[in-house]
């Protein structure tokens, strides 16, 4: 554990979470088989939560309330009268400054995600040397190696991928989402279900490529791994006089870093979850007040503004699942790898 430095790790932590959770305690704390994860502190954390983002976005749910019923009094008392020309301008404008309004809202949602998956990256980044130090202790050189790299690679690939193609592609839903329902014909429907489309499949194709990695990389580099540690542990005993001495201490010793290894990796699962788990909490509870207007307002309001609110509720849902599909990549990364390299 000595060898082992967890400041970074800890420097990270503090500036995202506080000075609520000590690392190198729950590294310990998996060492000796204790329970890491509190559910009852997991949640109180998100009963919390949810109702300061209730409170925190309610002037913006009441604004939306009070213009979608404002436009659809114009339109219903619009047919009163054959001219019909003031109340559309009217709609039109009212519908504007519900653009504006979403507009700014999805723009929080999205530094929400923009800003926990750059939490992610940072800890993953300060995680790594760390780990794949213990990982190389327990004799597991190559698969160290091998793996330090593939996580760099990821973490690198998932910055690129999230900023240039998945974000963007987000936007670009959201905004045509807005254009689309200003007009009663649906003239871009098939583009908002394309750009959906096209973010759901970039997200499960990432995951299937991770995945596919660590199938065929488990089978491979622990396997030359384990060999040539039994070959050195048969070495060190065939040795004349010291040699059962010998094989009891260096099997003593890798067993310990196994210890400190699987501590790590588990440590890191249970920080990773406390830090995305706010994040995806209020992009939740943002997503549903969406579908949950929609629902109310469907019976009294105009068609377009019903519309678009539930199309603005899935832009937040694929901000959920962009955020969610990157916490399980990475979930996924330091469990496989911590299994694939145990005993």
């Amino acid at each position: 554990m000595e060898e082992i430095d967890f400041g970074e790790i800890q420097r990270v932590l503090n500036e995202i979470l506080g000075e609520g959770m000590n690392f190198e305690q729950m590294v310990g704390q998996g060492m000796k088989g204790e329970s890491i994860l509190s559910w009852k502190s997991l949640g109180n954390l998100l009963e919390k939560t949810f109702f300061q983002e209730l409170l925190a976005q309610k002037q913006m749910w009441m604004h939306i309330l009070i213009l979608a019923v404002a436009a659809a009094v114009l339109l219903r008392f619009a047919e009163v009268f054959r001219n019909k020309s003031v109340s559309q301008i009217s709609f039109c404008m009212i519908y504007m400054i519900l653009f504006l309004l979403l507009i700014t809202s999805f723009q929080s949602s999205m530094e929400i995600a923009e800003e926990v998956l750059e939490r992610m990256r940072e800890f993953m980044t300060v995680l790594a040397p760390s780990y794949f130090l213990a990982m190389a202790f327990t004799s597991y050189i190559t698969s160290a190696g091998i793996y330090y790299e593939f996580v760099l690679l990821l973490i690198s690939g998932v910055r690129w991928f999230m900023e240039v193609f998945v974000m963007p592609c987000i936007e670009i839903y959201v905004l045509l989402v807005l254009a689309g329902h200003l007009s009663k014909e649906d003239r871009l429907t098939r583009f908002t279900e394309l750009a959906e489309m096209v973010v759901g499949w970039s997200l499960k194709a990432s995951l299937a490529v991770v995945m596919g990695f660590h199938l065929i990389q488990g089978i491979i580099s622990p396997a030359a791994d384990a060999f040539r540690d039994t070959a050195v542990s048969q070495g060190l005993q065939m040795v004349p006089g010291v040699g059962d001495i010998s094989g009891s201490v260096a099997d003593m010793g890798i067993g310990s870093a196994m210890l400190i290894k699987n501590g790590i990796g588990a440590a890191a699962l249970v920080a990773l979850i406390f830090i995305c788990l706010v994040p995806l909490a209020k992009l939740a509870v943002i997503m549903t007040a969406y579908y949950l207007l929609a629902a109310i307002l469907q019976p009294v309001s105009d068609e377009r503004i019903t519309e678009c609110l539930s199309g603005m509720g899935t832009g937040v849902k694929l901000l959920f699942q962009a955020v969610f599909t990157i916490l399980v990549l990475f979930l996924l990364s330091i469990a496989l790898i911590t299994a694939v390299t145990g005993p």
